[in-house]
């Protein structure tokens, strides 16, 4: 059995060829396969995967595991990692790639998502509500209709157009 050992530690610590085909998973996969998964694809029974994958993060029952992973994915964050110069590059990348491919929609909207990371652009939403009493619907109605009249010959238009298949029944 292949084992990777660390020495000069107050502990062995041993990561068998099932832990490191998870790690490798987990950590190549981030993002993209949940621990379960990776688990299952590492060799592990899919009834018990999902234990055994949190056993495995878990730091008290499997450091040298945790360990591990911490690693990689220290290595992982920094490339992960997006400034505002590096988006803004890779938006200029995509778009005078779009742009020599002919694909000027998508060269445009890079542009508008540069702008938007520079600030250029606001998106604004407003939502206003307000409870409306029945003294405020009764000031507006009477705003509406100048006379009692008024309101009737327009509530008897509306009732005969909603109603008007009834008319045609009779």
């Amino acid at each position: 059995m292949d084992k990777k050992t660390n020495k000069g530690k107050k502990y062995l610590t041993t990561i068998t060829p099932k832990q490191q085909k998870f790690i490798d998973l987990y950590c190549s996969k981030y993002g993209e396969l949940s621990a379960t998964e990776c688990a299952i694809r590492a060799g592990y029974e899919k009834n018990s995967a999902h234990s055994r994958a949190s056993e495995l993060l878990d730091w008290r029952q499997y450091p040298d595991v945790c360990k591990e992973i911490e690693d990689r994915q220290v290595g992982n964050r920094q490339v992960w990692f997006v400034d505002k110069e590096k988006h803004l590059a890779n938006l200029t990348r995509i778009g005078n790639e779009a742009r020599a491919k002919g694909q000027y929609g998508a060269a445009g909207k890079m542009e508008e998502l540069k702008g938007k990371v520079q600030g250029f652009y606001v998106d604004r939403n407003l939502t206003i509500t307000r409870e409306v009493t029945t003294e405020d619907l009764n000031d507006k109605m009477r705003n509406i209709f100048k006379s009692k009249e008024d309101m009737e010959v327009f509530n008897k238009s509306l009732a005969d157009e909603l109603f008007e298949d009834d008319k045609k029944d009779d």
